[in-house]
């Protein structure tokens, strides 16, 4: 099945350079239109253009802004997104926290197989991932982070930081346990997790376990020794991630 595309980059180089890996690692993907600004995105993706698309590949930065401003302008956004972005510490954790694909510039061909491999097609919650990853990218405050999108095997769930008691790993999927009992299981493994929360409040504290330290209530010591949770639950503390738990509760706390 063909993919429509739709390319917004205002380098010419950097539009070119797409275009070409594009039609060497993603044949099926055809570009109906490209440009280089929020103006030229609003007009290309119009009701009164004809062209429909299923992808668009974004720049964020734009010579009349931010694209978060067309974005916005949209009722429901009728196509999935792909930003294409030099590369940027904060800007990919954004990503990562409203579950957006993205390629890096140098465009990387394995990279951007995989992110056309995750496009769907009229999802319904592609405003909603825009509109966590607008909130989220803040790179005057790069930690202040308040939702995360995950991606459950029955959609994208968007869930507040501050609501996630903890993760608990099996196999390639991770369960994200919230505090009012909801169970989310998504289609990534918790290293994947592990990364992308490691500068907030959450902490490794096993090979299976990451747990929001907002929740900790009582460490109980032993050869790793384990958690008591506010909700109730124990986790357990692995040996060697001991003295990452204790770093980790001394750095946020100031004592342990």
């Amino acid at each position: 099945m063909t993919t429509r595309a739709l390319l917004i980059e205002d380098e010419p180089e950097g539009l070119e350079n797409l275009q070409n890996q594009l039609a060497k690692y993603c044949p099926d993907v055809e570009v109906m239109a490209t440009g280089g600004s929020n103006a030229d995105l609003l007009r290309l993706a119009s009701e009164d253009n004809d062209t429909k698309y299923d992808v668009a590949f974004l720049d964020i930065n734009l010579p009349d802004g931010l694209v978060f401003q067309a974005l916005q302008q949209f009722d429901e956004i009728p196509f999935d997104i792909i930003f294409v972005t030099a590369f940027d510490k904060y800007a990919l954790r954004a990503f990562e926290f409203a579950a957006i694909h993205y390629v890096v510039k140098p465009i990387d061909g394995e990279e951007l197989i995989k992110a056309v491999s995750r496009i769907r097609r009229r999802n319904a919650a592609t405003k909603q991932r825009m509109e966590v990853l607008r909130q989220n990218y803040n790179p005057n405050a790069p930690n202040a982070f308040e939702k995360i999108g995950i991606s459950g095997l029955d959609g994208i769930h968007f869930v507040p930081l501050r609501d996630i008691v903890r993760l608990e790993a099996e196999d390639n999927y991770t369960h994200f346990i919230i505090k009012n009992g909801e169970r989310i299981t998504a289609t990534r493994t918790i290293k994947a997790f592990e990364d992308t929360l490691s500068s907030l409040s959450f902490v490794r504290v096993h090979k299976k376990h990451i747990v929001n330290m907002n929740f900790i209530r009582t460490y109980i010591k032993g050869e790793g020794g384990y958690l008591v949770l506010e909700t109730g639950e124990t986790v357990e503390v692995s040996r060697r991630k001991r003295a990452t738990l204790i770093e980790s509760v001394r750095r946020t706390h100031s004592e342990l």
